[in-house]
């Protein structure tokens, strides 16, 4: 016996068998977690901190054991009231936990393995940051940071510093062992009292000549043929 079935036949068995392969496949609707920039307070980082990157993770449980708290409620309320956190050698890669600290004054974060360093844009209370012995490349969030007073940059692989020309009351600018090799955004910093920057490939120290307020500059190991231009420093104490 042989089978046979007119056009729309054939359309309406596709369409029901469509729609039943349809219900049978389609999942479950669930809600998503929420990205990173939506968490709006340590306590809701720590409450998802299942949800989150093991990278985050991390930094989050190293935060508890900071503030030796419990429960992510208790450690929030301690976190947010904290002004200076060292948090040095912890193995840190994302600092995304850290955006809402924003009563932090003093922060040092070295010898970790931090490349993105966005989150600190929202710090803008710091007035001492320590974050050399990193893999950081690109400093642009600094700029918004503009208490800041000292940074500590060295042994990481910066090549830009325009982002410390907005920094105008920085007073100490740690740079040793990256690879600049430009340092004209530094001329803007007039209150500079130290510069090291040794270990660098710098070759034109002309932008330091405005910078009459400085006591003790580092320029060892760069490719620096001129130093005329420190001719002008009369309140130097001490060049390496």
């Amino acid at each position: 016996m042989s089978l046979r079935f007119g056009k729309n036949a054939l359309v309406g068995i596709g369409v029901a068998y469509c729609l039943s392969l349809t219900a049978c496949t389609s999942p479950v609707s669930t809600a998503q977690p929420k990205q990173h920039e939506d968490y709006s307070s340590f306590t809701e980082w720590c409450e998802n901190k299942e949800r989150i990157s093991a990278e985050a993770r991390h930094t989050v449980e190293v935060l508890l054991e900071e503030v030796k708290a419990e429960d992510c409620l208790t450690a929030g309320v301690e976190l947010s009231k904290i002004t200076r956190l060292v948090l040095n050698n912890k193995e840190i890669i994302d600092i995304t936990p850290l955006s809402r600290l924003t009563n932090l004054t003093i922060l040092e974060l070295h010898g970790n393995q931090i490349t993105d360093i966005t989150p600190l844009s929202r710090l803008t209370n710091l007035t001492a940051l320590a974050l050399y012995g990193n893999q950081i490349t690109d400093i642009t969030p600094l700029s918004k940071l503009t208490n800041l007073t000292g940074v500590w940059l060295r042994n990481n692989q910066i090549t830009d510093i325009t982002p410390l020309s907005q920094l105008t009351n920085l007073t100490g600018v740690w740079l040793r062992n990256n690879q600049i090799t430009d340092i004209t955004p530094l001329s803007k910093l007039t209150n500079l009292t130290e510069l090291w920057s040794s270990d660098n490939q710098i070759t034109d120290i002309t932008p330091l000549s405005q910078l009459t307020n400085l006591n003790y500059i580092g320029l060892s190991n760069n490719e620096i043929t001129d130093i005329t231009p420190l001719s002008q420093l009369t309140n130097l104490r001490e060049l390496w």
